[in-house]
């Protein structure tokens, strides 16, 4: 037999209505008093229906020089786009005059604001098309020379022949200028006869107009386009002032309304108030702190728990959210201590190698998948055993301790690792550094750990050094995690023959930076 749960605390046990009852009723007198209102208001509401007829008329043709205004500014828009995207000389001629015809028609507004924005936008509008226009001439011209170029090879002209065929045939949208030039410089010329030689030249010459060309033209564009949005923003400012001329004329009626409805109002709001008091009192209430309560069940804040209702069934819904809070707090506890438990080292407080393995494995991976830098840094304590044989265990475990502080203190991105790799071995996992700032980073470790003093239990000061090795891989896609940690390892034996007390880089390292 389980034991009956004792029944929930409450009100006094006087009058405890049923939930449902009390909803329908509630219903019934909201529906009432909206009938009410509307009843009372129809008389208000027809005047406002006449008045707002009177400011349509008053209204109607500024609102529609508006929208045309809008429809003018978003052609406008349309022929900036065809002046900087369309390679036919037609299409952009084309787009200019309508452009120049749309921008004329702003001057007859009365807004002389409105005006001065079409004709700023209509300059810009006119350079983009002239810039467009000598980047068409100055690609025709470089067509002509890179086919005069491919005529004067002799046979086969190998690359550079390849090179005048495909610039002979460059389109005047999409193509890289800049990249094209660098292309033509880095071909070799010596063997070319010296009139290809001299095309050749002025290939390259043309190259860096066409760029710079393309420079200015990216320019304009952008800010033709600042221009459009400046004149549109105008419209919105004319916009906003009609609006509000519109809700000034319509303030007037307003206020007769709230004149006449006052009294009304008061009294159906009292009404409303106290109704909606009881409903947010007994019934809202506490339904929005026991749906708070469960959404905070796994948040760090405290869950706050309605106190006990008017009705019998908010109450047993109530108890059951405390007790199911209560059980999934202790559950949340005992997954996070372990947690805390699987994932760090009970000495020094670091990741264990567990945690270190399955982030250096989520790193290496988000560094392939985006191209990102990743270094590693295996480090140890020089002549560890040496320390523990002479001055003890416990003196070895503060040793630990304190290099893991330092460890701690210097991996502050979001993102850094530092972990201990096992027995008076570490690892720190920095991703997103260069080789220069690694290697920056793992020098002020070797400096700060030198500096460190550690007392021994009679009060001796000893100090020690430590020795790392450093894998930097700016292309992880080549490398595998075990990868990295094997060459990191390398280094740091290397850094331990080498004398000890310094920092080796991995030769792959070296290589990549």
């Amino acid at each position: 037999m389980h034991p009956q749960r004792p029944p929930p605390s409450g009100p006094t046990s006087g009058f405890r209505p049923q939930l449902a009852t009390t909803v329908q009723l509630g219903l019934f007198g909201v529906l009432l008093l909206f009938a009410l209102a509307i009843w009372l208001s129809m008389p208000l509401l027809g005047g406002i229906v006449d008045k707002a007829n009177q400011v349509r008329d008053e209204y109607l043709p500024e609102l529609t020089r508006w929208r045309y205004n809008t429809q003018r500014v978003e052609q406008l828009y349309g022929f900036i786009q065809t002046l900087y995207w369309t390679s036919d000389s037609r299409a952009a001629r084309s787009s200019r005059l309508q452009a120049q015809v749309l921008v004329d028609s702003f001057a007859f507004a009365p807004d002389s604001a409105l005006a001065e924005r079409a004709g700023q936008t209509l300059l810009h509008l006119q350079n983009l098309a002239r810039l467009r226009d000598a980047q068409r001439d100055t690609l025709a011209a470089l067509q002509q020379r890179a086919a005069a170029l491919l005529a004067a090879l002799p046979g086969d002209g190998g690359e550079l022949a390849r090179f005048a065929a495909a610039s002979s045939h460059l389109g005047l949208i999409g193509s890289d200028w800049q990249a094209l030039q660098q292309q033509a410089q880095a071909l070799p010329d010596s063997g070319a006869p010296p009139g290809a030689q001299h095309l050749l030249g002025a290939l390259q010459a043309q190259f860096g107009q066409l760029h710079a060309l393309e420079t200015q033209i990216g320019a304009e564009h952008r800010q033709a386009l600042e221009q459009q949005k400046q004149l549109a923003a105008t419209l919105n400012t004319d916009t906003a002032l009609k609006t509000q001329q519109i809700a000034t004329a319509v303030e007037h009626e307003a206020s007769q309304v709230r004149r006449y409805g006052l009294l009304v109002l008061l009294l159906l709001g009292a009404i409303t108030v106290l109704v909606l008091y009881a409903f947010q009192r007994h019934l809202l209430r506490p339904i929005l702190l026991c749906n708070q309560a469960l959404e905070q069940l796994n948040g760090e804040r405290p869950v706050q728990l309605p106190p006990p209702t008017l009705f019998h069934e908010l109450d047993t819904i109530c108890h059951s959210v405390r007790e199911y809070s209560n059980m999934t707090r202790q559950l949340q506890l005992a997954n996070r201590e372990l947690m805390q438990l699987s994932q760090q080292d009970g000495l020094t407080g670091l990741s264990n190698r567990r945690h270190f393995d399955a982030m250096l494995a989520a790193e290496h991976a988000r560094a392939s998948r985006h191209g990102h830098a990743l270094t590693l840094i295996l480090l140890d304590i020089d002549h560890f055993k040496k320390l523990n044989d002479r001055y003890g265990h416990l003196f070895g475990d503060d040793c630990l301790r304190h290099l893991g502080a330092v460890l701690t203190r210097s991996c502050q991105r979001a993102g850094d690792l530092a972990a201990r790799y096992g027995g008076e071995e570490f690892a720190l996992i920095l991703p997103e550094l260069n080789l220069e700032q690694s290697l920056a980073l793992a020098e002020r470790l070797r400096r700060s750990v030198a500096e460190l003093v550690t007392r021994t239990d009679a009060g001796e000061p000893v100090s020690f050094t430590i020795s790392a090795g450093l894998m930097y891989a700016e292309d992880c896609a080549r490398h595998t995690p075990a990868g990295l940690i094997l060459q990191a390892d390398q280094a740091l034996y290397r850094a331990k023959q080498h004398g000890r007390n310094r920092v080796e880089v991995a030769g792959e390292s070296l290589v990549a930076g």
